[in-house]
């Protein structure tokens, strides 16, 4: 399964060997006994990949129901996953996107997510030691 973790500053995307249900059942245990509100639902996330990075045809046969590739900007394509929308409210756009996918499929997706962030972890690091 796929995790997305959408927070205000960040975006993660991770594979974890579990369902959506146990994940599910997991979330609620914590939010009951934190006393806090979740809400699930149907729902859909998104992030965008260069749209030179090696490896993109691999996620562009998967399940169209389920992931589909479209161009967003110059030399970016958006991610689009459909799946189940876990939430404190229905108006955050903080929360986690679990989806389920072929393992192979959700391997891949997380291998380009990871790919793409490189660069940006390198800038980081160069701005960090004055390079730029």
């Amino acid at each position: 399964m796929l995790k997305l973790t959408y927070s205000d500053t960040d975006l993660l995307v991770e594979w974890l060997n579990l369902t959506v249900e146990a994940m599910v059942t997991q979330r609620s245990l914590v939010a009951v006994r934190a006393g806090q509100p979740l809400l699930v639902q149907p729902g859909y996330g998104s992030f965008v990949l260069p749209a030179d990075l090696p490896g993109l045809a691999a996620i562009q046969s998967g399940d169209p129901s389920c992931l589909t590739l479209a161009p967003c900007d110059r030399g970016w394509l958006e991610v689009t996953l459909r799946g189940t929308w876990l939430t404190d409210s229905s108006d955050s756009a903080e929360g986690i996107l679990v989806v389920v996918l072929s393992t192979a499929l959700e391997h891949r997706v997380v291998d380009l997510w990871r790919r793409s962030q490189a660069p940006l972890a390198s800038l980081s690091q160069s701005e960090a030691k004055g390079g730029l």
